[in-house]
């Protein structure tokens, strides 16, 4: 039995039976024990690789590895972007130094000259749409305007007339049309390219600075002495793909993916990153001062306009029950309101009617020819056995009439309004001297920005201006609105000044374009709403426009005091 037993651990023997049974062997072990083979368990093929499924163990070994890899790239990137902005401080430094070098001069007067009209485009065109829509609604008949046309204009035959307000257009477009061209010569910031880190392309940008100088001074011999300049490290590289390299499609979608991507990029990082709380604070001073500033000085031509027409109704001379027969009128009609009249056998021909209202009258046998009108209306009238020829008394004129026997014949085409009113002069007099009115506030912040501080100039201008609207209460005179308009828009637009040089300086300059970009925008829009909002008050009241400048002003000049002091600051 022993034997039995120790023969157990052997192959061929049965334990129960001690029977030896040979090399008896099992066909489906043995193919199982050729296929494993030379196999441990661990390396066994799983039965998914077979159809390109990788091993739940394999996943996990792959994940496990590749965790250190990934915390090791997130602590390069951490190291990268550190060195970046260590970069970046050290190029702030030496770039001050260089520019002293380069010195000031023609080729800074000249940027000046450049980037002033692109200024001047960037203003007008916020005012042009104000002033000219009135005047070209007029002219291409589409609606009754609100602001007049300027006091001059020109006819080419009987259908065109060329009036001023498409100078005026030509004239605002000149500023941004000289800009384009001439910044089409400027080089590109050299600031930039050291950002972008194109060293060589801001090494020669900043000698043609130093040469243009310098040549200007008297001293052409004098050397640019720099030869390196620091470039920060760059996280990522700018994608360019060559002209042999796909169709020109690809081309172009690369380039513009790679450039949307950068300018996304921006944006978001002015939205989301360390600089999130200070664009918040800028766009909601930005759109404060647009709101109230540019609401405003809309306002105010619309109220002076509001004035005068109220004046002109005040002198509106009344007829009431007259009677007239037989008579020949061949002059201009103006301010006049006909009640209850009869008029029989009356010719008007060759004459002008000019805000003159026929109500209740009576006309028979009377003949109208040649005649031109302005808010001229007949209202609840008989008209009877009356010809009209070559008016421009169209229908809408005529409410709530009965035609007898009348006759309308070949009437005026095209729309032959008043091009010549008295008092539109005025109210573009009244806008050239608020804009006017900016220049010694331009001057006095120009000598005070470095002196005060950009925070304190931002605050204390909007809290001024804010002040000045309480004021406009008191404006019930054509004089007094210009003379309050003069006053607000030469103590509000230091806060604009200051707000623009804060905004360039809180941002680095990889982002500070896309920055102000963004809220110059906001500032658009801010300028839109607050047209539409104030000039939907006038005549009115003029509580609400008043309540809503000076609190816009007040909440943005306090807001704004929460933003860092940049006045010493060296720029990024």
């Amino acid at each position: 039995m022993d034997d039995y037993k120790y023969q157990d651990n052997y192959e061929g023997y049965a334990p129960n039976d001690g029977y030896y049974r040979g090399n008896e062997s099992h066909p489906e072990e043995d193919a199982q024990s050729d296929v494993t083979e030379g196999h441990d368990e661990e390396d066994e093929i799983y039965e998914g690789e077979y159809q390109g499924i990788p091993h739940p163990d394999d996943v996990k070994a792959k994940q496990a590895k590749m965790a250190p890899s990934r915390a090791d790239g997130l602590r390069g990137q951490t190291d990268l972007m550190a060195e970046k902005m260590e970069d970046e401080e050290q190029l702030a430094h030496q770039y001050e130094t260089i520019i002293d070098e380069c010195g000031h001069g023609r080729f800074q007067w000249i940027l000046f000259f450049v980037l002033g009209l692109a200024l001047m485009a960037d203003g007008v065109e916020v005012f042009v749409v104000s002033f000219v829509l009135p005047s070209a609604e007029k002219d291409m008949c589409l609606s009754s305007s609100k602001k007049g046309m300027l006091g001059w204009g020109f006819s080419m035959g009987t259908n065109y007339h060329f009036h001023s307000w498409r100078v005026f257009v030509i004239i605002c477009a000149l500023p941004c049309t000289v800009s384009m061209v001439a910044l089409r010569f400027m080089p590109e910031s050299p600031r930039f390219l050291l950002e972008m880190g194109k060293h060589d392309e801001a090494w020669m940008i900043l000698k043609q600075v130093h040469d243009t100088n310098m040549r200007a001074k008297g001293a052409p011999e004098k050397v640019f002495t720099v030869s390196h300049i620091k470039t920060p490290k760059q996280m990522d590289e700018f994608i360019e793909i060559q002209s042999s390299t796909g169709t020109w499609y690809q081309r172009w979608l690369v380039r513009f993916k790679t450039t949307f991507k950068q300018v996304w990029d921006n944006a978001l990082y002015c939205m989301m990153g360390p600089y999130r709380m200070n664009t918040l604070i800028l766009a909601v001073v930005w759109f404060t001062m647009a709101l109230s500033y540019y609401g405003l000085t809309v306002w105010f031509p619309d109220m002076i306009r509001y004035f005068q027409d109220e004046a002109y109704k005040s002198k509106m001379k009344v007829f009431f029950g007259e009677h007239v027969y037989g008579a020949t009128i061949n002059f201009t009609m103006e301010n006049q309101i006909h009640q209850r009249g009869k008029l029989v056998n009356d010719k008007f021909t060759k004459m002008y009617f000019k805000h003159v209202l026929f109500e209740d009258t009576f006309f028979d046998e009377c003949y109208f020819e040649d005649v031109t009108s302005t808010d001229t209306y007949f209202k609840n009238c008989t008209i009877e056995s009356t010809i009209f020829y070559n008016t421009d008394l169209y229908e809408h004129k005529f409410i709530n009439c009965r035609f007898i026997n009348t006759s309308f014949l070949e009437q005026k085409e095209g729309c032959h309004m008043d091009f010549e009113q008295d008092n539109d002069f005025l109210i573009y007099l009244v806008s050239f001297l608020g804009s006017l009115s900016v220049l010694p506030g331009n001057i006095i912040s120009a000598l005070l920005m470095d002196r005060v501080g950009r925070l304190k100039m931002i605050g204390g201008s909007m809290l001024i201006s804010a002040v000045c609207c309480f004021f406009l209460f008191f404006g019930n005179s054509e004089s007094a609105m210009i003379g309050w308009q003069c006053l607000f828009c030469g103590t509000s637009i230091a806060a604009w000044n200051a707000l623009d040089v804060i905004t360039v300086e809180l941002y680095p300059t990889n982002q500070r374009a896309t920055a102000f970009g963004i809220l110059n925008g906001l500032c658009k829009f801010g300028a839109i709403l607050g047209n539409t909002i104030f000039a939907s008050f006038v005549g009115i009241t003029k509580v609400v426009p008043i309540l809503l400048a000076a609190a816009s002003l007040v909440g943005g000049g306090l807001i704004a005091l929460r933003l860092p002091e940049t006045r010493e600051q060296v720029l990024m």
